[in-house]
């Protein structure tokens, strides 16, 4: 069976960047405590769906969902036509639509949008995944790489887009506070196909520990959405790296050192740093994952698609060369996928 194809990765963002000291300074923390997470967060500036001339830190439901709604229509859109530009496809050769967002809700859902936008086949085939939260471009990529195991000569998109910052709640908590100085806005696309060039998606797995089913995800109280993020999230999630880093390896007979490339989720910074520990990596091999974090925060689910594409445009990778691709979100999950060259 040929294996899916990596033929493009491409990213969009909003068009204000704002500096980490800026949204601090908008959310409103005074104590050290809930400042420190800002301070030591080592994100310099995030993208954000907001007109700085016209955004007000008491926006209504209706304010938030409209701003969801919006920003979520037009990075999507971005990100898919430059993945398809790349690609040198028409949307008309898309087979198969798999999108993702877990900020907001849409009906009809993202997928339907982009079909009309992008003019896509009227017999497109689509898939929405919903409420899967950090992992479920994984998820999204997973579909795509199924339909393509099936119908070997289609073509697929994937498209993954958070509004992160339309879910910022304030409260006292302080995950709440958290939440605010790491996450952001962006999507991402890639397109598969079984033929061509590009990295070949050799595996795919899936880990749950439903144990931690409570360690991270979204409450909606007064119909407002508020990020659960459990400080646990820190020592869960590395250990979940390194569980998914074994179960993928072994699919293919292979240990630690043979891979060369490595594409983690930005969660955080003190994940990637226990990451570092559990895997056994050097700085190198994380720098794209630190990168990304830096420049533009953690943008949930669309975050590991931009270390991805920063990864496959920096890199020099040889016939031979393998990558983990792993993604970790609510359930608790990890989603990860075996890259060959």
């Amino acid at each position: 069976m040929p294996l899916p194809r990596i033929a493009a990765v491409a990213t969009a963002t909003p068009p204000h960047r704002f500096s980490q000291d800026w949204v601090l300074g908008q959310a409103g923390y005074l104590d050290a405590q809930r400042r420190g997470f800002f301070e030591r967060s080592e994100i310099e500036g995030r993208y954000l769906w907001m007109d700085p001339e016209r955004f007000t830190p008491d926006e209504t439901v209706d304010d938030l969902a409209a701003r969801f709604r919006e920003g979520a229509l037009a990075l999507s859109r971005q990100a898919a036509e430059r993945a398809l530009a790349r690609a040198r496809w028409a949307a008309t050769d898309v087979d198969f639509l798999a999108t993702t967002t877990c900020t907001g809700r849409l009906t009809p859902s993202v997928d339907a949008h982009l079909v009309g936008s992008l003019g896509c086949r009227r017999d497109v085939q689509r898939v929405h995944v919903g409420d899967t939260g950090c992992a479920s471009a994984m998820v999204a990529l997973e579909q795509a790489w199924n339909h393509l195991a099936a119908f070997p000569d289609h073509r697929a998109l994937v498209v993954a887009v958070e509004i992160c910052s339309a879910a910022y709640f304030r409260d006292d908590r302080l995950e709440s506070a958290v939440a605010h100085a790491i996450f952001a806005d962006g999507a991402a696309a890639v397109a598969l196909s079984t033929t061509g060039a590009g990295p070949r998606i050799a595996a795919h797995r899936t880990l749950f520990r439903p144990e931690h089913l409570g360690a991270m995800g979204f409450e909606y109280p007064g119909g407002r959405p508020r990020v659960v993020l459990s400080k646990d999230v820190r020592r869960i999630g590395p250990a979940m790296f390194s569980e998914m880093a074994e179960v993928l390896l072994a699919t293919q007979g292979l240990k630690r050192e043979d891979i060369r490339v490595w594409v983690l989720h930005s969660a955080g910074r003190r994940v990637i740093d226990r990451a570092c520990v559990a895997l056994g990596l050097t700085e190198a091999q994380v720098a794209h994952s630190r990168a990304v974090l830096r420049h533009y925060g953690n943008m949930s689910s669309a975050t590991i698609l931009f270390v991805l594409e920063a990864t496959l445009r920096d890199e020099q990778s040889d016939p031979g060369d393998w990558g983990l691709m792993i993604g970790l979100g609510p359930g608790f999950a990890a989603e990860g996928a075996l890259l060959s060259w």
